[in-house]
């Protein structure tokens, strides 16, 4: 059974990648996704798009109104969901997709390098 994703938000996801060095299109469980290196870090789900977030801006988005994404009622630590109305709307997470890539990759090296990044 596929899981379903609104097919009308995935230009957003190409586009993003199309125009952020080091971002690739991928799937995660057949849904349109985007990686930087292996580490997924936004994913097409249900009616909306999940973002896997620095804990703090998490925080900060959840405050803001944000959705915490949780699979079977289990939260997903930083994963937040947005539900945009349109691609126009969803062009305005571009930002926190920026931010996401940059923490899944300062993860990513440093789970590799084994040196903890500074965060800035």
């Amino acid at each position: 059974m596929a899981i379903p994703f609104r097919r009308e938000l995935q230009p957003f996801l190409v586009e993003f990648a199309d125009n952020h060095r080091g971002v690739r299109l991928g799937k995660m469980f057949g849904l349109p996704a985007v990686y930087v290196g292996r580490r997924l870090f936004a994913c097409l789900i249900e009616d909306g798009i999940i973002v896997r977030l620095p804990s703090d801006i998490a925080r900060r988005e959840l405050r803001a109104g944000a959705r915490p994404y949780s699979q079977r009622t289990r939260p997903m630590g930083a994963w937040v969901l947005y539900q945009p109305r349109s691609v126009t709307a969803a062009r305005r997470l571009t930002p926190l997709l920026e931010v996401a890539a940059r923490h899944v990759a300062r993860k990513q090296t440093e789970d590799l390098t084994g040196v903890r990044m500074d965060r800035k």
